[in-house]
């Protein structure tokens, strides 16, 4: 059987760069964690959601996308408010949903149906 011998200056720098990076990573994540904040004055049935395959969606359908934007890059007059509050605070909640913008150039927003909070026990 070989005998296996680490360096253990090498193997403690290997923790600290692994410690590192997980550290930068919790940042992140607490940035990215705020709460979403909720919004009352903003209409989400004017706005024309859509599942995948662009099939039109229900408004109790548990996530849906739908245009931001118009073909020519002009915000479209039922999302204005929406995206104005995303731009700000990242997501917001709206009658049950949280919304946030999305695709590779945020020009799209999603909806994704919340589940109720529980009771703790």
């Amino acid at each position: 059987m070989t005998e296996i011998r680490l360096d253990g200056e090498w193997l403690l720098k290997r923790i600290e760069t692994i410690e590192s990076e997980l550290n930068a990573i919790r940042r992140e994540a607490d940035m990215g964690a705020a709460p979403a904040s909720e919004v009352t004055d903003i209409d989400l049935t004017k706005i024309e959601w859509k599942l995948r395959g662009s099939e039109p969606a229900d408004p109790g359908d548990p996530w849906a996308w739908a245009f931001a934007y118009d073909q020519n890059g002009d915000i479209l007059d039922e999302t204005q408010a929406l995206v104005g509050v995303l731009k700000r605070d990242g997501k917001a909640l709206i009658d049950g949903y949280e919304l946030t913008l999305s695709g590779k150039d945020k020009t799209l927003l999603s909806r994704k149906k919340l589940k109720p909070q529980g009771r703790g026990r």
